[in-house]
């Protein structure tokens, strides 16, 4: 925890910093994360298909305790004309 090197002068600014302190830790832990990819697609895929596929992926998820929490990220290899989506999950507040 990042609060080893706090100052006491201000106990209550202290108490502050340490109540953020946890709430970081419980809820932006890399750890709780849940990391999920596509395979690699052709870029000639039917985008409407993709998206379809995306959607019942994210609703997998969710119905099993997880909801998305940062925007899906594209990784794309020009070269080789191909690319994936990256998609990270947390766990709901009840899936703790």
């Amino acid at each position: 925890m990042a609060t080893s090197h706090r100052s006491p002068k201000n106990p209550k600014l202290s108490e502050m910093q340490q109540i953020e302190d946890r709430l970081i830790e419980r809820f932006c832990d890399v750890k709780r994360r849940l990391q999920y990819q596509t395979n690699w697609t052709p870029e000639s895929k039917d985008i409407e298909t993709l998206q379809e596929e995306i959607r019942e992926t994210i609703l997998f998820y969710e119905t099993r305790g997880f909801y998305l929490f940062q925007e899906p990220k594209v990784e794309h290899e020009p070269v080789a004309k191909r690319f994936r989506i990256h998609l990270t999950f947390r766990p709901t507040e009840s899936n703790q």
